[in-house]
């Protein structure tokens, strides 16, 4: 399976944290090889409250163990709509985890906070290949070519 985009990795988190229509406080972390092949993916804690940090040596562990170059997390709960862009603890810890997994050579491209209603992004949500400031990506839509209906647009 080759993850193309940002709502790939939501569709594939999303059944960990919600079941009929009930949250359960958990962090998932997704691992993607260098080819944005899906390499793993795992639930980091059943009783997520709020904050990665008591969780960030445990998520980089698995993703050096796994051989992952690519990761996404998601967790239960999002974020006020209105604060997206004001530095909230959610975020600023992520932009930690980011940066010891860069430190590692492993790159963070995506964050999903998920409830029962929808989730949000502080990522790419479309297609990889159509954020020009994924430089680091490969290219994920290059496969196409090789289908029977012909080639991309």
């Amino acid at each position: 399976m080759i993850i193309q985009a940002g709502f790939d990795l939501e569709l594939l988190a999303r059944p960990l944290i919600v079941q009929e229509e009930r949250l359960y406080p958990r962090l998932v972390v997704i691992g993607l090889d260098a080819e944005m092949q899906l390499e793993s993916i795992r639930v980091v804690t059943e009783s997520f409250e709020g904050s990665l940090n008591p969780f960030q040596d445990a998520i980089l562990e698995d993703l050096d163990i796994e051989g992952s170059t690519y990761f996404a997390i998601a967790h239960a709960g999002i974020w006020a709509e209105d604060d997206y862009f004001n530095e909230q603890p959610i975020h600023a810890e992520a932009k930690l985890l980011s940066e010891a997994a860069a430190r590692e050579g492993i790159l963070m491209i995506g964050h999903f906070g998920i409830d029962e209603t929808g989730y949000m992004s502080a990522g790419p949500h479309s297609y990889f290949d159509q954020y020009p400031s994924e430089d680091d990506l490969p290219s994920t839509m290059t496969h196409w070519v090789h289908s029977r209906f012909g080639q991309c647009a």
